[in-house]
């Protein structure tokens, strides 16, 4: 009985190491070499959205990054910022970050990824598009929700972003994503605060190393297919009639 311990031991231990092994030392093992680019390096590569809310919400701005000017410094803090809360706010539980591949015997795709989310630039994720500091560790994501946001850079202007977070059916009608009232100063969702700023700077960010559309051709985006047929009908909510009791009979004043 001791030798069966025995052995059971040393081959627990072994199943251990052999673990180790095949998936945490050779996947380490297969990155060693790799150029990843740091974040000083991505800060030197602005895109024009940054400029554009600094010029926007110049106060906002200021508040947010201590400056009123687009800085590879204010950027960089932008995106590290935007990032945490993109992590925080649960928003990789909705969105993925990867076009799937091209199956190479048949010519099909996976999931239709290209056509809904890269049809204009017609490629899937390579992996030059993770090897940076913004992408370790990287955030694939399991589900489709929401649109995949890899390419997101320049396909809606920085108001549509902060539209879209204050409440997201005024600017997609069928959406389930819930509102995030605290991204902005105010209780109208005019002002953005400095998480509101960052995560519209990191949105603005993916996918800038591969396209950007210019402010004046918004209108040139493709038209994706789209099914709404399984979403419920958008009612809007109406306010009660003018001396009506709230069927809710909430008397204190909503926080958001």
């Amino acid at each position: 009985m001791e030798r069966f311990n025995f052995i059971f031991v040393v081959a627990g231990i072994g199943f251990f190491a052999l673990a180790f092994v095949i998936m945490g030392a050779l996947p380490l093992a297969q990155y060693q070499g790799i150029d990843v680019v740091t974040m000083d390096k991505l800060a030197t590569n602005i895109p024009y959205q940054f400029g554009e809310l600094a010029r926007d919400y110049p106060d906002a701005f200021e508040k947010a990054f201590g400056t009123r000017e687009p800085t590879a410094e204010a950027f960089k803090d932008a995106l590290e910022t935007g990032r945490r809360a993109y992590i925080a706010e649960a928003c990789w539980h909705c969105h993925t970050q990867q076009i799937r591949r091209v199956d190479p015997n048949d010519g099909t795709e996976v999931g239709n990824d290209i056509s809904r989310w890269a049809s204009d630039t017609r490629l899937e994720s390579h992996a030059d598009e993770y090897h940076n500091a913004m992408n370790y560790p990287h955030l694939f994501g399991t589900r489709r929700v929401g649109p995949d946001l890899i390419r997101s850079s320049g396909r809606h202007s920085n108001d549509w972003h902060l539209a879209h977070f204050w409440n997201p059916r005024h600017t997609s009608p069928y959406s389930v994503m819930p509102p995030y009232p605290w991204f902005f100063e105010d209780g109208e969702g005019r002002i953005p605060n400095r998480k509101g700023l960052s995560l519209v700077t990191y949105m603005q960010w993916l996918g800038s190393w591969h396209t950007q559309f210019a402010p004046t051709k918004y209108e040139r985006l493709p038209r994706l297919p789209f099914d709404e047929s399984w979403y419920p009908p958008y009612v809007a909510e109406e306010a009660p009639a003018e001396g009506e009791a709230d069927p809710y009979g909430a008397e204190e004043e909503d926080p958001y």
